[in-house]
């Protein structure tokens, strides 16, 4: 005889906002009902993260939605979210990984895509509610979802738009405020050579406008 009883659906978030941690609550308690019954376990850094984890080595999360910024666990050598999302791949290696991140510099979002290769990876500021229930609908059910801040990384990835250090670094130099005819006294370059820099950069990014509209597209980019 066929059992009625559903498969528990078993989800791990990390994050240090209790409030953050309730919304993802209500959004699987949304989800339960096409996924199974709710087992919702939650973290609030590296360390409590950890002894979950070991805990529920016999009986592995479903899916885990682990946030990059999350206080971490020297100890253990756990510093950030991107640990704890490594140590799950280890030890739970069928668990689904959602990343949520605040951050959008290049650095961390290429880290996160090669090391963890996560089936979701979300920027917060890109998603509502219904966008995050929606996501999180798409992992469970064995696709990936990238929001749209990761996505155009990926697409400029692909495409080889990316600037190098010196770009980034010409870039931060004008967001601090230095000017154009001191840059050559923190860059190894020529002032020609730097706004032939520049003029690159802003081709590259497809900028039209001066210094601050190179500034906040690169900002938006996740450059600075």
């Amino acid at each position: 005889m066929q059992s009625n009883l559903k498969k528990v659906l078993h989800v791990l978030a990390i994050d240090d906002h209790v409030v953050v941690l309730e919304g993802y609550h209500a959004i699987f308690k949304a989800l339960n009902e096409e996924h199974g019954n709710l087992n919702f376990i939650k973290a609030s850094d590296c360390k409590s993260a950890y002894e979950l984890i070991e805990s529920y080595k016999n009986d592995p999360f479903d899916i885990a939605v682990v946030d990059y910024s999350i206080p971490d666990y020297a100890e253990r050598e756990l510093y950030s979210g991107g640990d704890m999302a490594m140590l799950l791949r280890e030890v739970m290696p069928e668990c689904k990984i959602v990343m949520m991140t605040m951050h959008k510099e290049v650095d961390i979002m290429g880290r996160i895509l090669e090391t963890i290769s996560p089936e979701g990876f979300i920027n917060k500021s890109d998603c509502t509610t219904d966008e995050l229930l929606e996501g999180f609908k798409i992992v469970l059910d064995g696709g990936n979802y990238y929001s749209k801040t990761v996505s155009n990384f990926q697409k400029r990835l692909s495409s080889g738009i990316l600037l190098d250090d010196l770009d980034i670094r010409i870039i931060k130099l004008l967001a601090r405020g230095i000017k154009n005819k001191n840059l050559d006294k923190y860059i190894p370059l020529t002032v020609s050579g730097i706004e032939k820099r520049k003029y690159r950069i802003k081709r590259l990014l497809d900028i039209e406008g001066g210094d601050e509209e190179l500034i906040s597209e690169a900002r938006n980019q996740g450059y600075v």
